[in-house]
Formats: C-alpha cells, structure tokens, sequence
C-alpha cells in the first residue's frame, strides 16, 4: 500500500482553496486536480499491492503479470482490479477474499466507479464555467473509502494459501 499522508494533506489544501476561491474556473480547477491526484493515486496504489505481491511470492509467471500491469491505465473494479488480481490469485483464489470482504469489495467498486466517472469528465474536457464536477471534500472522502478497502484486500491477499 502507499501511504495517504501527504495526498490527505495535498487534498485539504486543494479544498481550502476550493472554498476560499471566488472564481468560478479557478474552484473546478482546484476540483479537476484533486480528482486527478487521487486517480493518480489510486493506480500508483494498486499497482504497489500487485508488485508487492509478485515480490513477496516470486511466481514463475511474474513478467507476465508485470507485462499486463503495464498495459492498464485504469482502477475500475471489473475491468482492471478485478482481472490483475485474477491474474494473480487465480479466480477462486479471488473469490475467496471477494467472499471475505463481501462489503469492503462493494464499497471498493462503489468509490472506484464513482471515481472514474469524475476523473473522465475532469481528463477529458476543458474547464467551462457551467461545468459541475465533486469538490475536493468528496474526494477526501472517496480517498478513505478506497484506502480503507485496498488495504483489507491487500491484507488478505498477502494472507491467502495458494497450490503450487
């Protein structure tokens, strides 16, 4: 897992200056870049708990897995998440801590998409005064939930037994 201290403190000062900012672009921008450190965040962070795991384990297929990390550009749950794990862990090793972490699972996927959908509009578009995009104070929030479940996914990832 990557540590959260400084994107916490990073995303508090981008929300101060959100809601001292009177200038309607400049508090999007202030959004648009919170939306983004986070993103940025959150795959930095999924990839650490993959390479973390391929170190701790050293399985035969690891360039294969770390060829694949290299080709994903995205955190959604199903798409990307879920298939770099399976890659992993097999699919019943995923299933089993999908069962384990039934609710941490779902509000991953939950965040995650609702993450993906601001980080599109704010990667994917000029800044116009009439666009509405979550502050930073959503993102602070979003930030907990996904830590909060990355890191029970990842503890029980370094917990489960695998066949050889």
């Amino acid at each position: 897992m990557l540590p959260t201290t400084e994107l916490r403190l990073r995303l508090k000062e981008l929300d101060a200056a959100h809601y001292a900012e009177t200038d309607a672009i400049k508090t999007l921008l202030f959004a648009k870049l919170a939306t983004l450190e986070l993103g940025g965040w959150t795959e930095e962070c999924i990839d650490k708990i993959v390479n973390d795991f391929l170190d701790s384990r050293n399985p035969r297929g690891k360039a294969k897995v770390q060829e694949d990390l290299k080709r994903v550009y995205g955190f959604q749950y199903r798409k990307e998440f879920r298939s770099l794990m399976v890659g992993l862990v097999g699919i019943i090793g995923f299933e089993q801590i999908e069962g384990k972490l039934n609710l941490q699972c779902q509000q991953l996927e939950s965040a995650l998409s609702r993450l993906k959908q601001v980080r599109d509009i704010c990667a994917h578009t000029y800044t116009k005064p009439t666009m509405q995009i979550d502050g930073p104070t959503i993102m602070i929030d979003l930030l907990s939930k996904i830590e909060s479940a990355l890191a029970e996914f990842n503890n029980e990832l370094q917990r489960i037994k695998l066949q050889p």
